[in-house]
């Protein structure tokens, strides 16, 4: 009997691509229907629309069904996907804008602004958790990819849900640039990540069962060519001596992307919302059930748009380039003679289905998603959410365990002030309190002063009334 998964937040522009990687997994996971969902029905209606022409137009025999009934979408589904974004696209513009207004940096996830965000979202989600407990299969895994991703796993957990796991393209990202970079099927790597969501490094690259990742990061090819190192400075990638998430610049270099952020004529939200809306405008000219190919042709040159400018804002305004790594100068004979081929990570879609491909096949293959620490990382709580590199069988989700010479002490310091921001801001959530969420800004790394932490609280809660209620 086919299986049934739950997309809820379908009115997203991503899921077009989800709906185009899953066709290419879906038989092997015995999925005949996608339930998409979104209480946006006009953007339900387009940009659902045009993956349903997707797979209609390839004869896959895939069911794809639009809903704005979220009981109705996840009744009976055997998978559930969350991809919410709470307050739409002005609301991000307002919260990024918000922090630069007080010489923060808002971005949506690591920033101030992924403080706002969370408050919207953790509400919202905790709902649907709730339902989903009531009407979906008893045993549906949820994949929570809702922003800030980490921290709204980390409420789902604490509100008593295990059956979450966060998922994230990112962290994946890295395994694929490495896999990239050296010219090698990313299946023939195995790239440890330890961390929090957006907050993470990767220390160990192993092929045929070797670390190559000293030898990598002793070559000033590499250094100077990986695709991850251009958002930093080469004299600290030496020192660190790992692979460091493309976040982590928002961290490492704070004053330099505040300057630009501040320089620039709008933010990373303000483009996406202006994009999005001229896109949106482009497809109304238009039916989606009589004109679904000029549809998908409008939606592909604005998302190319979209996506050919990420971080550049906070580069400075130009795209960077780096030279191709010559793999054979390199001198690793774990590489010698490998080619690459074409790899099924794809996205966030892509981590979701092949970690329901390998518990149901058993594979034990390795990938990076939020779960809890249970001992993992030394010095994080049991309980702490981290985004770790897990083996997948028919366990689920194991998290790869580290020794304490492994990890950091500079790093774990920085992972231990988020992960107490995360908890005080699901306490606020929760207890709607000014006090826990001031603490919570005032010793986020990209706030750190409580007159500032004040402001932002006030702003936020005024903000986010519609959704949070008022806080005291």
């Amino acid at each position: 009997m086919s299986k049934k998964l739950a997309l809820i937040g379908g009115g997203s522009v991503r899921t077009y691509y989800f709906i185009e990687s899953l066709m290419k997994f879906y038989r092997d996971m015995d999925i005949g229907e996608v339930a998409v969902m979104d209480n946006d029905g006009e953007k339900l209606a387009y940009f659902g629309g045009i993956a349903r022409y997707l797979a209609e137009r390839e004869k896959s025999g895939l069911k794809v069904t639009l809903t704005e009934n979220a009981a109705q979408a996840l009744r009976d589904a055997d998978f559930v996907v969350t991809t919410l974004r709470v307050g739409q696209d002005k609301a991000r513009t307002v919260d990024e804008r918000t922090a630069l207004e007080l010489g923060v940096i808002g971005q949506e996830t690591t920033g101030a602004g992924g403080f706002s965000y969370a408050c919207r979202s953790i509400p919202v989600m905790l709902d649907y958790m709730r339902l989903i407990r009531e009407v979906a299969k008893p045993d549906a895994p949820v994949f929570n990819f809702t922003n800030p991703s980490g921290l709204v796993t980390q409420a789902i957990y604490d509100a008593g849900y295990d059956n979450v796991i966060g998922i994230c393209d990112n962290a994946t990202g890295i395994k694929i640039d490495v896999a990239s970079a050296l010219r090698v099927n990313a299946s023939d790597l195995m790239v440890k990540v330890y961390g929090l969501n957006h907050l993470s490094w990767a220390n160990r690259v192993e092929i045929g069962g070797v670390d190559i990742l000293p030898r990598l990061m002793e070559n000033e090819s590499f250094l100077q060519s990986f695709h991850q190192f251009v958002y930093f400075d080469r004299n600290l990638i030496r020192r660190l001596g790992v692979i460091p998430n493309g976040y982590l610049y928002y961290f490492y270099h704070r004053e330099r992307a505040l300057r630009n952020l501040l320089a620039a004529p709008e933010s990373r939200g303000e483009f996406i919302c202006r994009n999005n809306g001229e896109m949106m405008e482009a497809l109304r000219r238009h039916d989606i059930r009589t004109e679904p190919q000029t549809c998908l042709d409008i939606y592909r040159d604005y998302m190319h748009r979209r996506e050919g400018s990420y971080m550049q804002i906070e580069l400075g305004g130009e795209a960077v380039s780096v030279p191709p790594i010559d793999v054979d100068a390199l001198g690793i004979r774990e590489l010698m003679g490998r080619k690459s081929v074409t790899e099924v990570y794809e996205g966030y879609a892509g981590v979701m289905f092949n970690y329901i491909d390998s518990v149901k096949h058993n594979r034990g293959i390795d990938l990076a998603v939020s779960v809890p620490n249970r001992g993992a990382i030394p010095g994080m709580a049991d309980d702490d959410v981290v985004e770790v590199t897990c083996t997948i069988d028919r366990r689920g989700a194991v998290p790869m365990g580290f020794t304490e010479s492994e990890i950091a002490p500079s790093n774990l310091a920085l992972m231990k002030t988020v992960k107490r921001y995360e908890k005080l801001t699901v306490e606020a959530v929760r207890e709607k309190s000014k006090a826990a969420a001031v603490e919570a800004l005032t010793i986020h790394p990209l706030v750190q002063d409580y007159d500032l932490a004040v402001k932002l609280v006030e702003r936020y809660c005024a903000l986010n009334e519609p959704w949070c209620g008022r806080w005291k």
